[in-house]
């Protein structure tokens, strides 16, 4: 009797110790919801109401470009820096392009044929080659062709002969004039690519051999209309009021600059910098392209600029002009309304071009 006493106390005990358990964890349970609730109000009943909350206070008005500036110590070194830069991301030099960087014209007719060759345009002296492009030159390796574009007024026999050391072949493109010379440069590209003379193409843009600036915004265009599938055309000098017997498809600048003809497109707008916008509007009319780099050179000064159709060939770039201190009204209002472009690049040093353009650049919206 005893014994069943005592388990039944001990039944009792441990049925209650058992509720006992279950009640505490019920009420810390409880006591954790309640406490969580109670955390919940807190911050509710204790926010300041001055409190603000955070903002993004970044300024979604802004384009927000990459402006990148490629610039050496002179004109010279300037065209290295375009060199240097290319190689990055493109494929080993084959050929390199040589002109004069005192003697503007044939420079410009190099252009081309160095778009063509995917190949840098360096600029030499008269009588040497300065030693920031020889260093580069030299590390080069297995160039087939070094081009020579200019007569021996603008580039020497010695400086010719110097340059061809790195080469396995030389070539020099020069006529009379730099008339002559701009259609030998096309002629010419046969020769460097195919080992045989070519035939010009009687299919042709022309620019005025005297405006240098319509003719910095039209290389890259003619080798992207070239790239697209359309025919050859060969950019070419001509004189102003002169006479052609070329079937002339495209004219680049007004008709006070270069004289009408039976063109189908003729790019010109009131000066220069309205000229190189008409010529970037019809990458998107014309060639169906939706480029997102802007080479931006001087409409101004000219020897920095001379490099910038290849290196914008090279980008899928149009090339735009902007006056020295301050950028362009056209060229601003044709970054701006274009949401595909991202990306400046600047050619030139804060002579050409001033750090006020590049910062307009960086906050423009």
């Amino acid at each position: 009797m005893k014994i069943k006493k005592k388990l039944a106390v001990t039944l009792t005990l441990m049925m209650t110790l058992s509720i006992i358990s279950t009640n505490n964890y019920a009420l810390e349970n409880n006591t954790g919801n309640e406490t969580k609730k109670e955390q919940k109000e807190e911050i509710v009943i204790t926010k300041d109401k001055d409190d603000k909350k955070l903002e993004d206070t970044s300024d979604k008005t802004k384009k927000n470009l990459s402006v990148t500036r490629i610039s050496g110590s002179d004109r010279y070194d300037t065209s290295v820096k375009i060199s240097e830069y290319m190689k990055t991301y493109m494929k080993p030099y084959k050929n390199i392009v040589v002109a004069s960087g005192e003697i503007f014209p044939d420079a410009i007719s190099a252009g081309i044929l160095s778009c063509h060759l995917e190949s840098p345009l360096l600029l030499v002296k008269r009588n040497t080659i300065p030693e920031v492009v020889e260093n580069n030159i030299r590390e080069m390796k297995n160039l087939n062709y070094t081009a020579v574009v200019g007569g021996e007024n603008t580039i020497t026999r010695n400086v010719e002969n110097n340059l061809s050391k790195y080469s396995k072949k030389k070539i020099r493109i020069a006529g009379k004039d730099r008339y002559i010379t701009s259609q030998l440069s096309e002629s010419s590209l046969d020769t460097i690519l195919n080992g045989y003379p070519g035939t010009a193409s009687d299919i042709v843009g022309v620019y005025n051999g005297n405006n240098y600036s319509d003719a910095l915004a039209a290389t890259p265009f003619m080798y992207n209309n070239y790239r697209k599938g359309e025919d050859k055309l060969a950019l070419i000098a001509i004189r102003p009021n002169g006479n052609t017997s070329e079937l002339i498809r495209m004219v680049f600048g007004g008709e006070n600059s270069v004289n009408k003809y039976k063109e189908k497109y003729r790019f010109a707008g009131q000066d220069r910098y309205k000229t190189a916008v008409e010529i970037a509007k019809a990458y998107k009319d014309l060639l169906k392209m939706d480029i997102d780099t802007i080479v931006l050179a001087s409409g101004e000064d000219y020897p920095d600029a001379l490099c910038a159709g290849p290196l914008a060939s090279s980008k899928n770039a149009a090339i735009l002009l902007t006056k020295s201190k301050t950028l362009s009204e056209d060229t601003r209002e044709y970054i701006k309304a274009n949401t595909n472009i991202k990306n400046i690049i600047i050619v030139g040093g804060e002579k050409s071009i001033s750090s006020s353009v590049e910062d307009e650049l960086k906050t423009l919206k």
